[in-house]
Parts: C-alpha cells; structure tokens; sequence
C-alpha cells in the first residue's frame, strides 16, 4: 500500500461518511482499480462502484471533483483547489443482483478484486461472491480451449513457412492470437477474470502463479524486437516457450495428462466421428446403410 492510495482511501472513507451513507438508497461502495491494490499515484482518480436501490442518478454525480469542505460537486474540468476527483460507476442493484443478470467479465474482475469501503448491511460482499465464482467448468474450458489454439498456433507450425505463405501481417497477427489465448490460460490457471484490455497487463503481473522470468519473456512474446521476419521469429520463439511453460505446469501439477492438448482436444469434441472414434462412426455407417 503506497502513502498515496491510503490517503486517497481515507478521502473516499470521508467521501462516503459525509455524502453516502446518509443516503438510503446507497447500499454499497467498492473501490477498483488503482485503489484497490493499493499502487496509486498523486494523480490517480479515486475510482469505486456504487450499488444503488433505487436506482437514483442525482444522489451523486459519475465524475466530478467534490469539495469536501463546502460540499459541493464540480466539472472535472474545472479548477476548483482542495477539491478530490472522484469517478464512479453507479450501479442499479435490482438489476445486478437478478439471477438471470450476467456480469460483465472487466466488471466480474474489478469487483472480485476491489476493496469493499462500505456494506452496512452485507449484501453487497455476499452478491459479489456469488456473482464472481470462476468454478471449475469455466476455468476448465477457458483452458482446454486456449491449448487447443495456442498448439495450433505455435506447436504444428514452421514460422519461417508461415512468414512466406502469408505475408507479414497475417503472420504478426496471428502472433497476437496465440498471445491472447495464452493469457486466457493464465487467468484461467489462475481462477482469475480477465481484466479490461488496457488493464490487462497489470492484472498478469499480479497472478499468484506465472512462468519462471515471465515478466522478462512477455515483453517479447507481447511485442516482439521488430517487424520484420527477425522480429516475427523472435517473439514467436518467446510465446513458444512460454507455452511449454505452461504445460510443463499443467503436467506437473498433475492437473492434466502428459499429453495434454490431446486431453483438451478429446475432452471439447466429443461427438462421433472424431479421428479416437472413426472405428466406431464406420460401423453405425455401415448399419447405416443396411437399415431399410
């Protein structure tokens, strides 16, 4: 926790105290981003969500500067001295706390991972933990699946053919898919959402298991050194390593097979006439074929 973020912290705690909770409708307020790690700088925005019921849009304002000693609400373009930025997400609690409602994936992260300044009442902790669960059949498949795409796109493939077929966007470009898919694997080793995009690096850093030296290897397999086949085969060899990493984890840990793409591949298609089961596809389409 930098100085900074526990000042701006007790300026949100005031925030609320002074302006929220005299407010029936305010049922909760959760810090994110910057706040809730705890990293912020003096420029930092204090930015929170707030669960309201009713749903009540001239309680508080979304961005404003607030002055706290006269209590009032400015344009964020405004120069007003002493006055604390604030930026919030208003929320309508009917709305999010319906079971059929989804949450968004950037706001699942946020908020599972944000610093809960106010819940007199507890219900807003109880409904974050409900709606951000990353159980074992999301996280399975959002594994499965990115093996599947990171082999196909690192492991059965030669980088120099691929730079000659297709040219250098197209080649660069499916460079950035393997790296996406590599970065859903890590949320998901990790039971983690995935971040909004211009977050998302910060949130990769933070999880509690990545490859060995990976912040030196992802500003590689990120970026690469150049764009041209050099620059293409550098950051290639970079993601390729980083995904044997991986499975070199997912093996160990004995979370999958030692052949584990084939145990991803088999385990998402699973239908009759797959290369595992042809003998058995023939035989029904023989009797196929004999039925009248």
């Amino acid at each position: 926790m930098t100085p900074i973020a526990e000042k701006k912290r007790q300026q949100l705690l005031r925030f609320i105290e002074q302006v929220l909770a005299p407010e029936d409708a305010v049922k909760g307020v959760v810090a994110i981003g910057s706040m809730a790690s705890g990293y912020m700088h003096p420029d930092s925005d204090i930015d929170a969500v707030v669960f309201l019921d009713p749903y009540d849009l001239f309680i508080v304002p979304a961005e404003f500067k607030w002055n706290p000693v006269e209590d009032t609400y400015h344009s964020i373009f405004d120069d007003v001295p002493h006055s604390i930025p604030i930026d919030l997400a208003r929320i309508d609690l009917k709305k999010w706390a319906d079971p059929e409602f989804v949450w968004p994936e950037g706001n699942r992260a946020e908020l599972s991972e944000g610093w809960l300044a106010y819940d007199p009442s507890g219900e807003i902790e109880t409904l974050i933990s409900q709606k951000t669960i990353f159980n074992d059949d999301i996280r399975q498949q959002r594994l499965d699946n990115a093996l599947i795409w990171l082999d196909q796109h690192l492991a059965w493939v030669d980088p120099l053919e691929i730079w000659r077929i297709y040219g250098p966007v197209i080649a660069f470009d499916r460079l950035n898919a393997a790296y996406s898919y590599l970065v859903q694997a890590l949320f998901a080793y990790n039971r983690k959402w995935q971040i909004w995009r211009n977050r998302e690096m910060q949130g990769l850093l933070r999880l509690p298991w990545l490859p060995p030296d990976f912040e030196q290897k992802v500003l590689m397999a990120a970026n690469g050194s150049s764009l041209d086949e050099t620059g293409y085969c550098s950051r290639f060899a970079a993601l390729k390593e980083l995904f044997q990493d991986l499975l070199s984890e997912l093996t160990e840990s004995g979370e999958y097979s030692t052949m584990p793409v084939d145990q991803a591949f088999i385990r998402q298609n699973q239908e009759i006439g797959r290369a595992w089961n042809m003998a058995e596809w023939n035989r029904f389409h023989k009797l196929r074929k004999l039925s009248p």
